[in-house]
């Protein structure tokens, strides 16, 4: 039997203008899963155990690192094997940080090592989106993407898979109200979207991107910050966010360059100048939250690298 660990980290996607095209990794937190193989299988896999500061929370009917391991097997044609998988969750899940994605591409970095494969990046975010399917419905790539290659990544086609990478190093606060959400947040947060789009909008939202991206490749994160205002999909996710404007409103004037709402959220995402900013950041939101009446994990990020066997 081989056994391998991996780990990938958490992470946050549109940014605000950059709806299903932009994410970012976060060292924030991260999930860690180590896979078994025994060999003259019948291509079985079985999630043997769950562990870390999230275990509770993990749903097990539900889970991506079964189906990225069925996705994988099913991919490279392997039925000679089984596969024993055992999470360690480090992150918040269903709290819009890529937490079934992160556990997705955890598995197949470990697996596709463990199998002494080799797949392209491109491929391994395909298998990754895929798996993603249990949990929100339906593919998505965003998430697993910058979960996979680390830095700040730019979904730029889904057929075929295309993706830009850059190094940046930000900083950032990391929000999650301690909340329950439905098991179905993702496909509920995508369903409230409008269907058609003002012109005017898109034209907008098309210059927030193009600052939003500018600034980070450039290093002006004010102008970063700028480009993370949204006229499409956050106001439409605004009302089922709770204490979004409160929050929002108190860490941009606490010094936040922009404040966003990670993914699908309930999380929101501040981008700041550096550390003493993102502390005064992090005390403004804790306050904001505790007046609505929310207990909130408010954590100071900067960019996650990219996952990693680490055994």
């Amino acid at each position: 039997m081989s056994t391998v660990r991996a780990r990938a980290y958490c992470s946050s996607a549109n940014l605000g203008s950059g709806f299903d095209i932009v994410a970012v990794a976060l060292d924030a937190y991260y999930d860690e899963v180590e896979v078994s193989l025994v060999r003259n299988g019948s291509g079985s896999v079985v999630l043997e155990r769950v562990e870390g500061v999230f275990a509770e929370l993990v749903d097990r009917s539900l889970n991506t690192c079964v189906a990225a391991a069925k996705e994988l097997l099913n991919y490279v044609g392997r039925r000679d094997v089984d596969v024993h998988i055992r999470l360690w969750k480090g992150i918040p899940p269903s709290a819009g940080l890529g937490g079934s994605g992160a556990s997705a591409i955890a598995t197949l970095k470990a697996l596709t090592s463990a199998l002494d494969i080799e797949l392209s990046n491109e491929e391994v975010i395909e298998i990754g989106g895929k798996a993603e399917a249990v949990v929100a419905g339906e593919a998505h790539y965003d998430n697993v993407s910058a979960s996979l290659l680390g830095g700040l990544v730019l979904l730029l086609s889904l057929k075929p898979i295309k993706t830009a990478r850059f190094n940046i190093y930000s900083c950032f606060v990391v929000a999650t109200p301690l909340i329950t959400m439905p098991p179905n947040k993702t496909a509920i947060m995508r369903s409230v979207l409008p269907r058609y789009v003002e012109l005017r909008d898109v034209v907008k939202n098309s210059a927030k991107l193009a600052a939003l991206v500018a600034g980070f490749l450039t290093g002006n994160y004010r102008l970063a910050g700028y480009g993370m205002e949204d006229y499409i999909v956050e106001p439409a996710r605004a009302p089922h966010i709770p204490c979004y404007e409160v929050v929002k409103r108190e860490a941009l004037a606490s010094g936040a360059y922009g404040v966003a709402i990670s993914g699908a959220g309930p999380s929101l995402l501040a981008l700041c100048e550096d550390e003493e900013v993102a502390k005064k950041v992090s005390k403004s939101i804790k306050e904001s939250y505790s007046r609505c009446g929310i207990d909130a994990l408010v954590k100071v990020a900067h960019t996650g690298s990219a996952a990693e066997v680490i055994e």
